[in-house]
């Protein structure tokens, strides 16, 4: 069965698109790498402050022993004293073993044995079997394999509770995982051990604990079941908040998980992951680094391989790894050698690339010889054409000066046309109404008088109702008329007053405020006449124009300025 071209194309698309996609984070995940090892120093500088701290403290516990110590306090006081403190050095040489484990192993190795010696006047066999177990994994560490074996063949299993069992059999897995790995002699029978004692580890661990769940994954990877031990190791991550040194752990396990499947990719994410982690908490005892750079060489980021092998032989060696050490001095040649040829070969490409230039250079010098001489050639007339350029933009300039005024009087004009077309018929109209109505008022008086109703004749002529009608009419004419005209006016009016002093607008008129700068608008600038069309006073006129203007976010000097400028015609 054939697909459709159009399904193949998009599959071959989404296939690039994710392979750039996983590229990009690749590389991103490298110069993040980078950055931890230009960082190193602040990490390193981080633990020894640590460290540092806690040797304070181990200082003031000792001061205070030798103090109990020349006290004139009873003898059971005195030992009772003397216990507590020893306790107190065995908890602090613990931290400190702690904090030099995964840092340097000799120093590590010598809290651990000063521990061994207060353990032993304590006369508690749990201590003493627990620091026996963190030498023994140190020796293994420090290559010291007899050693270690030596001192776990003194502890009994039977004779340990659960947590030192589990640290007993996990020394053991260790200890001959490392002689398999770094001794071909017997490897095979140091194999069968590793996983006995692995199996052994298992039967006493939770099942639902990490350890287990680390150790079985361990086991599912070596048996080949490489899916499964994936899917545990992912889980194991997911729970970490924050990448500690068992962050590191799980990734360098998933790393060798994906290594022994042949998936580059992940192997190098993961390694890389775990090595950022080491990094910063400063962890020198770690393989991330190594192996990475080994899966780089073999996919021919030889720079970064390089890099990192030589980092990572810095930190064996600061952490004192012998082990660790001889296999990564076993690897190191092979790496630079690869490293320096390449640098050969960029050198002679360099060389090559010098002479090539070296003959473009020659012929460039003569082009531009060339050049230059017809340069100023032309550069007569480049001066002539720039003077009449000059000119030429001089007379642009001035021609669009003298549009932008045609358009503004334009503009003017064709506004002037509207408001005094629409005034005009405006105007025709009332002037038709109030002949109409005067007429109407005529013949009322006439009637009035004809049938000799002095009174209210006279009663007529006295009342003002007609006037107060007539002006009432009048400014609901004129408001119509200029909102018809001006519909955004009081909105742009608004815009330029403060936001708590700004005019509504009711039933579609305008007050006395609004309808004073409405007759700026079209240009009634002079007071008196405006103070006759609204039939009010000229301070009064002045008075609403001043306290307005008081009122602007404009500068009030320019307020009326911007009045003029309001409004757009409506199309009518």
């Amino acid at each position: 069965m054939k697909l459709p071209k159009k399904i193949i194309l998009l599959l071959f698309l989404f296939t690039a698109g994710f392979s750039r996609s996983m590229a990009a984070s690749a590389d991103s995940l490298l110069k993040a790498l980078d950055q931890a090892i230009k960082n190193r120093q602040i990490y390193t500088d981080r633990r020894e402050a640590t460290i540092s701290q806690l040797k304070q403290q181990l200082k003031s516990i000792s001061s205070s022993i030798g103090a109990a110590a020349s006290s004139k306090e009873s003898d059971r006081l005195s030992k009772e004293t003397d216990r507590l403190s020893k306790e107190k050095l065995y908890q602090l040489n613990s931290k400190l073993y702690q904090a030099y484990k995964p840092y340097q192993s000799d120093s590590a190795i010598r809290y651990a044995n000063y521990n061994l010696a207060i353990a032993r006047v304590l006369n508690d066999h749990q201590k003493v079997a627990e620091s026996k177990l963190q030498l023994s994994a140190l020796y293994a560490i420090a290559g010291m394999s007899m050693d270690a074996a030596s001192i776990l063949r003194s502890l009994q299993a039977d004779q340990l509770n659960l947590d030192l069992k589990i640290g007993y059999y996990q020394a053991y897995k260790d200890l001959y995982s490392n002689l398999a790995d770094y001794h071909n002699v017997n490897s095979g029978l140091y194999r069968q051990y590793n996983a006995a004692y692995r199996d052994s580890l298992l039967q006493i661990l939770q099942p639902s604990s990490k350890n287990y769940l680390g150790v079985y994954a361990e086991k599912l990877s070596i048996l080949g079941k490489y899916r499964e031990a994936e899917k545990i190791l992912l889980i194991l991550l997911s729970g970490l908040k924050t990448k500690n040194h068992e962050y590191a752990i799980w990734s360098s396990a998933l790393g060798n998980v994906y290594k022994q499947e042949g998936n580059t990719r992940l192997q190098q994410k993961y390694f890389a992951l775990s090595a950022i982690s080491d990094l910063e908490n400063a962890i020198k005892e770690n393989t991330s680094l190594q192996a990475l750079a080994i899966s780089l060489y073999e996919t021919g980021d030889l720079d970064r391989a390089y890099s990192y092998i030589k980092y990572s032989m810095e930190d064996a060696i600061f952490c004192n790894a012998p082990l660790r050490t001889i296999v990564i001095s076993k690897i190191f040649p092979i790496i630079d050698a690869a490293h320096q040829a390449k640098e050969k070969e960029q050198r002679t490409q360099l060389v090559y690339f010098l002479v090539l230039i070296s003959v473009l250079s020659a012929g460039l010098i003569a082009a531009v010889v060339y050049v230059f001489q017809q340069m100023k050639k032309l550069e007569k007339s480049r001066l002539e054409l720039q003077e009449v350029n000059g000119l030429l933009k001089q007379l642009n300039k001035d021609l669009q000066l003298v549009n932008q005024q045609l358009k503004g009087t334009n503009s003017k004009l064709m506004e002037a046309n509207r408001i005094k077309e629409e005034y005009i018929g405006n105007f025709l109209d009332l002037c038709s109404n109030y002949i109409n109505k005067l007429e109407d008022y005529r013949k009322g008086l006439n009637k009035k008088a004809s049938s000799g109703h002095l009174d209210l004749l006279f009663k007529t002529l006295k009342s003002t109702e007609l006037m107060t009608t007539e002006l009432k009419a009048l400014y609901k004419n004129f408001d119509d008329t200029f909102l018809h005209l001006y519909p955004d006016f009081v909105i742009a009016f608004n815009n330029l007053l403060v936001e708590e002093e700004r005019f509504e607008l009711k039933s579609g008129e305008l007050n006395t405020e609004l309808r004073i700068f409405a007759l700026l608008r079209l240009g009634i600038q002079d007071s008196a006449k405006i103070a006759s069309f609204l039939r009010c006073s000229m301070s009064t006129i002045y008075n609403y124009r001043t306290k307005v203007r008081n009122k602007a976010l404009v500068p009030r000097e320019d307020f009326e300025n911007y009045v003029i400028e309001i409004g757009t015609i409506s199309t009518f």
